[in-house]
C-alpha cells in the first residue's frame, strides 16, 4: 500500500511548486519539515477545490505530527534571523504563498479534470497513518535534497 501511495503522490507532486531558495541553509529535519508543509498545502488546496473532506481527515489523523513539522519550519525561520513572532509570521506567509501558487497552478486545469485526476490522492492522503506520512515525508526529503542548500554544521 505504501508503494502505491508514494506512486500516486509522486505523480501529483510532479507539477508541484519548486523549493524556493532560502538565504540560509536547511538541516535534514528542516528539509523533511518543508516537504511536510508542502504536502499540507497541496492537500489543503486540492481538498478545497474538489470539495473533499480529505484535508480535515488528514489533519485529524496527522495533526500532532504536522504541528511538529510546522514548529521545525518556524525554527528554521527563527534561525534565519526572525524573532519568535517574526518566525511565526514568516511561516504563515510561507504556507500562504505555497497554497496560492498551487491554487494558481491547479486553476489552469478544469475543476472536473483536476478533481478526477486527484481523487486517489485525496482518498489516500485523507487516510494516511502517522507512519505512512513520516515515511512519505522522509522519502520526499531524500528525493528533493538536491534542491536545498544544506547546512555544513
Amino acid at each position: 500500500m505504501r508503494i502505491m501511495k508514494a506512486g500516486v503522490l509522486a505523480v501529483l507532486l510532479g507539477g508541484s511548486v519548486s523549493v524556493a531558495q532560502a538565504s540560509t541553509c536547511f538541516r535534514s529535519e528542516e528539509i523533511e519539515a518543508d516537504q511536510a508543509v508542502r504536502f499540507q498545502a497541496q492537500i489543503m488546496v486540492l481538498s478545497d477545490s474538489c470539495h473533499s473532506e480529505s484535508y480535515g481527515e488528514f489533519r485529524q489523523h496527522i495533526g500532532a505530527t504536522l504541528a511538529a513539522y510546522q514548529q521545525k519550519m518556524i525554527g528554521h525561520f527563527r534561525r534565519d534571523g526572525a524573532s519568535a513572532r517574526g518566525a511565526d509570521n514568516a511561516f504563515d506567509s510561507f504556507i500562504t504563498a505555497l497554497a496560492n501558487k498551487m491554487a494558481l497552478a491547479y486553476g489552469r486545469e478544469p475543476v472536473g479534470s483536476l478533481c478526477s485526476r486527484s481523487a486517489n490522492f485525496l482518498a489516500q492522503a485523507g487516510h494516511f497513518s502517522r507512519d505512512d506520512f513520516v515515511h512519505y515525508v522522509s522519502d520526499q526529503a531524500a528525493a528533493n535534497r538536491k534542491d536545498y542548500t544544506i547546512c555544513k554544521d
